[in-house]
């Protein structure tokens, strides 16, 4: 088929400088598409899926970009939501948008109604609310409010083979009835519920507990597909329902000289449901070197943030808990400062902070294990062994990240003049795989599965791996979406730009 059969509202690419510019993601993967789709609406989809199943090519969904697994890229037709399907508005009780919609945008919309979307990752100035459901995003907030599917409502969505459902309405009757059948099985499958309740509350892959949250159909349909990174539906408008506003009553900054009292202040700290908490790790501070957030102290091991936003009395406990332990400083944040600003701006500035310090000593810092996810009691532990295996290995590693639900960013950084980086970057995903297996804990965690990590989830899943391939296959049979990101993968090294 010819370009020129696309005849589409939106725009169409096939420029070599388009393709370039997407062919890459925030990953370390490279892969140029054959044609670039802007659609302006949701009867381009259509037109767009309608050419691709008479080309037998594939469709690659993505909003903002900023996914660290390579999920937003691929071979043959990306659909580019970002620059055209990019509305929002608040209708009733609820905020509709398109895939499109720039979150940073998202939130500025809101919050001037007086309303919050808890779930807000670092990368809020350029990810786009479409990546944000599929890959069930998190931010600090998460510790309290959970990740943004508790927040989806409904969801407005195109199948694989073409139709249009909307999850507020009633589902095709082969698809409704495929689902309760997938459901009746895992219900009544005791070894498979038990192996995904157990997981660490980030780990991704398909929602799978979703089969036993919710009964209705359409409910159970939209929350299969937050966190589907695209590999199950093309989703045209989301719904979610909002909370009321709710500025911080006490943060707080504790630079910790012991680990095992960082780990019981998690713990004791987590017992008073804050609103965020946060960990960076003594190199991670080395490279920031911020006003608030920096190692000014040789020994301290790790700072934690920490958010109260229910109560003065709940930040005056929290204080008091951080004051229970031997600390190098603590550090008060005034609610609404200057330094409140500036302690979340440094927050957010840690990966630049990280690639900048790889630039410097001409190191390469591809997203690997960026996205462990454990339970909060083998946090200590965790730790100690992840940096004594990056040390037997000879890596420098940083490490931080949401720890107040168990999310850990770990950053390793690689040697090119050491030799085979190939190798180097397979002996640490599989060593830190296997390492996380002893405490229970996830390579596939809040950044959910993609190309850098997905290969693992049947080696962790075992046999409870088949309801993921039956939902793909209920879902698109054909492969038409998003392939090679969750399933029929290639080694975790292939497609990256080891450049750089």
């Amino acid at each position: 088929m010819k370009i020129s059969d696309l005849p589409i509202k939106g725009n169409i690419h096939t420029d070599e400088a388009a393709l370039k510019r997407l062919s890459r993601d925030a990953s370390s993967y490279r892969i140029k598409p054959h044609l670039i789709a802007e659609p302006g609406n949701e009867e381009d989809v259509l037109k767009v899926l309608e050419y691709t199943q008479k080309k037998g090519g594939n469709i690659t969904c993505r909003s903002g970009g900023s996914g660290l697994s390579g999920a937003a890229v691929g071979t043959d037709i990306i659909l580019n939501f970002k620059p055209l399907m990019n509305k929002m508005r608040r209708r009733g009780e609820e905020m509709v948008a398109e895939p499109g919609a720039v979150l940073k945008d998202f939130l500025q919309k809101v919050n001037n109604q007086g309303l919050m979307l808890p779930a807000v990752p670092s990368s809020s100035a350029w990810c786009a609310l479409g990546g944000n459901i599929g890959t069930r995003s998190t931010g600090p907030r998460t510790a309290r409010y959970g990740t943004i599917d508790f927040f989806v409502s409904s969801l407005r969505f195109i199948t694989a083979g073409g139709e249009i459902v909307d999850t507020r309405e009633k589902l095709p009757d082969f698809f409704e009835n495929g689902l309760l059948k997938i459901r009746d099985r895992f219900l009544a499958d005791q070894k498979s519920r038990q192996l995904f309740e157990q997981r660490p509350f980030i780990a991704g892959g398909y929602n799978i507990q979703a089969f036993s949250q919710y009964e209705d159909p359409k409910e159970l349909t939209t929350h299969l597909l937050v966190g589907s990174i695209g590999t199950l539906a093309i989703v045209t408008e989301i719904r979610l329902k909002l909370i009321p506003f709710r500025p911080s009553l006490g943060t707080y900054v504790a630079f910790f000289r012991s680990l095992d009292e960082l780990g019981s202040a998690i713990k004791k700290i987590s017992d008073l449901c804050p609103s965020a908490m946060e960990f960076v790790d003594a190199t991670t501070l080395s490279h920031i070197q911020g006003r608030i957030l920096n190692a000014s102290d040789a020994s301290i091991t790790g700072a934690l943030l920490v958010e109260f936003d229910e109560s003065s009395e709940q930040a005056e406990r929290g204080r008091a808990v951080l004051e229970s332990f031997d600390l190098s400083r603590l550090r008060t944040i005034p609610v609404g400062s200057k330094d409140e600003a500036d302690l979340w701006g440094e927050r957010r500035r840690i990966l630049p902070s990280l690639w900048g310090h790889a630039r410097k000593k001409n190191w390469i810092l591809p997203s690997i294990i960026d996205d462990v996810a454990i339970h909060l009691n083998s946090f200590p532990s965790v730790f100690r062994d992840l940096r004594q295996l990056m040390a037997d290995l000879g890596h420098e590693i940083a490490i931080f990240g949401h720890i107040g639900f168990g999310s850990l960013h770990a950053r390793p950084f690689f040697e090119p003049q050491r030799g085979d980086l190939v190798e180097q970057i397979m002996t640490v995903s599989r060593e830190t795989f296997q390492l996380l297996q002893k405490y229970g804990g996830t390579l596939v965690g809040e950044h959910n599965a993609g190309r850098s990590r997905s290969a693992y989830l049947e080696m962790e899943l075992g046999k409870a791996f088949g309801y993921l391939r039956d939902l793909k296959q209920l879902f698109d049979p054909d492969d038409v979406l998003n392939p090679n990101t969750l399933f029929d993968l290639d080694p975790i090294t292939s497609h990256m730009d080891l450049s750089r």
